[in-house]
């Protein structure tokens, strides 16, 4: 069977995340009166590293043949992030946060506007949300309000004008990014005879 991606991640490896975070890029600038100004120099993404548990030889062939499969980034891989796949307050199969919701506006660039969620929903600050149109974004929750089937929602980073669109999808369980191996990331270590640990990073794209 050929492959397709974006390709998720090969379930039976273990992994460990040591670092997801949003990358930015800010230049710093001082003028008279002691100013200091700063300045978004490119749009921030995100960024994860991780990293597999001991594997037997047989694990790592198979952890270097996905890797191998993306081509140092030439092809894009589907994450979701396992430590946040649910939000906080509903734990386990995300119970009724399964119900995505629908982007109704967006304002000041983050702020979200979004209807038809479960009326039990309950968000929390630190919360991942992602939202899909003709591309995906994720976002972490900042501030949420909101009752019955509605909530306001403002998220870092500020999603792209191209997805953050009226009508677009805002999932709540399991969000997903498309990304891709950031090139020579990929670090192979022998930890005793015959275990190995296979590290490297991906970030966000299109």
């Amino acid at each position: 069977m050929a492959l397709t991606f974006p390709r998720e991640l090969p379930e039976d490896i273990p992994l460990r995340v040591k670092r997801f975070e949003i990358m930015r890029s800010v230049a710093a600038s001082r003028s008279g009166n002691r100013v200091s100004g700063r300045s978004e120099v490119h749009e921030p993404f995100w960024e994860v590293e991780l990293e597999t548990k001991a594997l037997l030889y047989g694990e790592r062939m198979k952890m270097e043949a996905w890797l191998q499969s993306m081509r140092g980034g030439l092809h894009r891989a589907l994450y979701w992030h396992k430590l946040s796949c649910f939000p906080l307050a509903h734990p386990g199969d995300g119970g009724v946060a399964v119900t995505a919701g629908t982007l109704s506006s967006v304002a000041s660039g983050n702020v979200l506007s979004v209807s038809g969620v479960n009326s039990g929903l309950v968000l929390t600050v630190g919360d991942l949300i992602g939202i899909e149109a003709t591309h995906r974004a994720l976002g972490m929750i900042t501030e949420v309000s909101g009752s019955g089937t509605s909530r306001t929602i403002t998220i870092e980073p500020e999603p792209p004008v191209d997805v953050a669109v009226v009508s677009a999808t805002v999932r709540f369980v399991k969000p997903t990014l498309i990304m891709r191996l950031v090139p020579n990331s990929i670090a192979v270590a022998e930890l005793k005879p015959n275990q190995w640990v296979i590290g490297f990073t991906l970030q966000e794209s299109r």
